[in-house]
């Protein structure tokens, strides 16, 4: 009798241990996760996320950009690397951020492939405020001792508010105050920007006085130019960026080009870029239309190939290169950089 009620009590003991056990920790429910690649940005507002995940065990061998959260699922760290390898020739403009939170302020750090801080646009710092929401709604850039600074774009502060339509207008100031561009080559002020329900940017468009403005400044083509359409794949990966005035015709940037349409593969890497002008014609000019470009199996970048309209090789009018091969040492970090004209002999850079 005594021999059942223990094995009777040391079934009721098996169950309730069962029943109480945690559930392993799958690779799905980890704060640590792995993408091929970055979703496009246009502005700084935007904080990193993550396209065409991978294992863990695919990391080790493919180039990857490793997300870190923390308990709160806070973005705490991204990191481009291969099986725990920094590399330096990310989409993040550096190797390795890390974000810490002090109260509404999310902090923001850059490191290079050394693990070394870096400096990104000329900061040191990027020191954003967030609302009770945690959305953020500005940023000013700081030195490496915290002073503030203006960053390449002679930019020191950030605002950004979502307006009742739903769009994100941006807004930029130097340290005096007074509201600056965003750069030279686009010398917009107030910026608005909208976003579809998978979170990826469709249009930016430039405004003055709540008016869809058209920006006729030196750099800003022969026409203005007023928005940016952007039109992703289901994946988030960007197939086409194309410039236009307020009346929707293409409008060249100051490098010539109107529209620029992507052709990705299965992995979303863009293996062919094709540019066009205003009046959708092939870019021409100092430019070539067409560049191709070929990965390894690690996904990392080993050849971009120049091409004229007709997909034939050729010289860049610029700088006569028409190849340019990228090498890597076996954990990933890029060793050289080689450029050829189309008969693949080395050109040689000037100075």
């Amino acid at each position: 009798m005594k021999f059942n009620k223990l094995i009777l009590f040391a079934f009721i003991a098996l169950v309730f241990s069962a029943c109480n056990q945690k559930p392993a920790k799958t690779e799905a429910d980890s704060n640590v996760k792995y993408f091929r690649s970055i979703q496009f940005s246009e502005t700084p507002w935007d904080t990193e996320k993550g396209l065409r995940s991978l294992t863990a065990e695919e990391a080790k061998t493919i180039n990857n950009y490793k997300f870190t959260t923390n308990e709160n699922g806070q973005l705490v760290s991204v990191e481009y690397n291969r099986n725990g390898v920094l590399l330096d020739y990310s989409s993040i403009g550096a190797a390795k951020v890390t974000y810490t939170y002090e109260g509404k302020k999310q902090i923001k750090h850059f490191f290079n492939e050394k693990n070394e801080p870096a400096k990104n646009g000329g900061a040191s710092v990027y020191e954003y405020m967030l609302d009770e929401s945690g959305m953020r709604t500005a940023l000013r850039f700081l030195d490496e001792n915290n002073a503030p600074v203006e960053n390449r774009n002679k930019i020191h502060y950030f605002e950004w508010n979502k307006l009742p339509d739903g769009m994100l207008r941006e807004l930029r100031y130097n340290l005096a105050g007074e509201s600056v561009v965003m750069n030279e080559f686009c010398p917009f002020y107030e910026l608005r920007f909208t976003y579809d329900e998978n979170g990826y940017v469709t249009r930016m468009a430039n405004y003055q006085a709540d008016t869809l403005y058209n920006c006729t400044a030196e750099n800003c083509g022969d026409i203005g130019v007023s928005y940016f359409l952007f039109e992703n794949s289901k994946d988030g990966d960007l197939l086409q960026f194309s410039v236009h005035n307020t009346v929707g015709q293409l409008s060249n940037l100051y490098w010539g080009w109107a529209k620029r349409v992507n052709v990705v593969d299965a992995n979303g890497y863009a293996i062919e870029t094709t540019q066009f002008d205003q009046d959708n014609e092939f870019l021409g000019g100092k430019s070539l239309p067409i560049i191709k470009s070929e990965y390894d199996e690690h996904g990392a970048l080993v050849k971009r190939i120049s091409m004229d309209k007709d997909k034939n090789i050729a010289n860049n009018p610029g700088d006569g290169v028409a190849i340019t091969k990228y090498t890597y040492d076996a954990e990933g970090r890029r060793t050289e950089t080689l450029k050829y004209d189309k008969d693949e002999v080395l050109v040689v850079a000037k100075g």
